[in-house]
């Protein structure tokens, strides 16, 4: 967990204006996404915002149907707004999702609708509909994922832990080159399929904490030159699905300065009285 030096914060939420150029977006044509965040009290634009893994502004846009996923990052003008440029592959409806920290306030994760022109469906119709995967090995851009949970099947309302094993799809070899991505060996946005809970996670980064009280030993120690070190072949999430029901997770991992991003789909079980 990434600790930030602050004064007493406001824990409330922020307000975030969101506009697009043009005003209406047609797939498959680049749009400029527009963002201004807004004290809670005064409604002054925000212009100071924390680092938090490597970024002080994180973007995801997600289709209604779940299969496309974007992960940006945008910058900030004089004025305070921040702005990211993407193109849909497709009519429809879209959910785009802010993560950041304004400078004396909470983490915010804030979610905002985008629909484009010529789409005609229903959204109620055209909700996802998820299949939990039932292989957990899959191969993207040459690497090759395996993937187990623990527990076995998750739970609602109880931790548990995502480990991605990386192989070369070439030569099927564990993979030990693996870069630092946002500060870590690997990044994950897991949504439900309602798309009406996130969980943003970064791989577990202590590797233990010692019984004597010693300080922990960290899998990347403070102060570490990210861009030096390799990673692999595990690596491994922690995360809390807060309600039972369909997921899906995107997972992201940086090798021979490519980003691959995984899709996985899994079940979270009720708890059990």
């Amino acid at each position: 967990m990434l600790l930030v030096r602050a004064t007493p914060f406001d824990v409330r939420d922020y307000g975030l204006d969101f506009r697009t150029v043009p005003a209406i977006v047609r797939p498959n044509q680049k749009a400029s996404l527009f963002f201004t965040i807004r004290h809670p009290d005064s409604n002054e634009a925000i212009k100071r915002f924390e680092v938090v893994h490597e970024k002080r502004y994180h973007l995801f846009v997600v289709s209604q149907d779940m299969q496309f996923f974007e992960h940006i990052h945008p910058e900030q003008a004089d004025d305070g707004t921040w702005s990211a440029q993407t193109t849909l592959p497709r009519a429809g409806y879209y959910k785009v999702l802010s993560d950041f920290l304004p400078s004396g306030g909470a983490s915010q994760f804030l979610a905002r609708p985008l629909v484009t022109a010529n789409y005609a469906g229903d959204l109620a119709g055209d909700s996802a509909r998820l299949v939990p995967d039932t292989v957990q090995t899959k191969t993207v851009d040459g690497l090759t994922v395996s993937v187990t949970f623990d527990p076995p099947a998750f739970v609602a309302g109880q931790y548990g832990h995502i480990t991605f094993h990386l192989t070369d799809a070439v030569s099927r070899r564990p993979v030990t080159d693996l870069q630092t991505y946002l500060g870590a060996f690997g990044h994950t946005l897991i949504m439900s399929e309602d798309m009406g809970e996130y969980v943003h996670s970064h791989p577990i980064e202590i590797v233990q904490q010692p019984d004597d009280g010693g300080p922990p030993v960290f899998l990347i120690p403070p102060g570490t030159d990210l861009e030096a070190i390799r990673g692999g072949p595990d690596v491994t999430f922690e995360g809390l699905m807060p309600k039972p029901g369909v997921y899906r997770s995107w997972t992201q991992f940086r090798r021979h300065d490519k980003v691959h991003t995984v899709a996985l789909t899994f079940a979270v079980a009720a708890a059990t009285e």
